[in-house]
């Protein structure tokens, strides 16, 4: 019987004890939910569409938990399945935001993400590392890129908001 794959391709194993997977998953799923929910929405300007998003994003994750388990920072792998499944529903998205819109076509995505993250929805520098998988310092650069990129924009202090 051929391996089960992750939605990039990656083989799972089968070597965790599924309640205990079951587990890792679910507390995983309850302390990031709120978050993405919240990320989505800033992004999509919808409900509905956001909370699709989510969903598919922790299905996806709940499916493929195990290999996601094998990997280095589980946590960026699902924020990645995160990204994408908001890029696709917003291509489909009338565009209500302006800022976002030019946050995301002139900055990459992870510099974009952290001032969505930390400026507009105002977590924590280490919140947001931890939230995409990544070290704080990662954030902290992409931070001060974008100020460089976008400095009427991406203001140091308050968060983000509409100009």
């Amino acid at each position: 019987m051929p391996p089960n794959h992750s939605p990039i391709g990656h083989p799972t194993s089968s070597a965790v004890d599924p309640v205990i997977a079951d587990l890792g998953f679910a507390a995983f799923a309850e302390r990031n939910r709120p978050r993405y929910t919240r990320y989505a929405k800033a992004r999509l300007s919808s409900v509905a569409r956001s909370t699709a998003v989510v969903e598919a994003t922790l299905v996806s994750a709940h499916d493929n938990w195990q290999w996601l388990m094998s990997q280095p920072c589980p946590a960026a792998e699902v924020w990645e399945e995160l990204r994408r499944q908001v890029d696709r529903r917003g291509e489909r998205a009338v565009a209500q935001d302006p800022v976002l819109a030019v946050l995301y076509r002139r900055l990459p995505d992870a510099a974009a993400d952290s001032v969505v993250l930390c400026r507009r929805l105002g977590f924590p520098l280490a919140e947001a590392a931890e939230l995409m998988g990544v070290e704080p310092s990662a954030v902290e650069a992409a931070l001060a890129a974008a100020r460089r990129a976008l400095p009427q924009l991406v203001v140091v202090e308050a968060p983000l908001r509409h100009r």
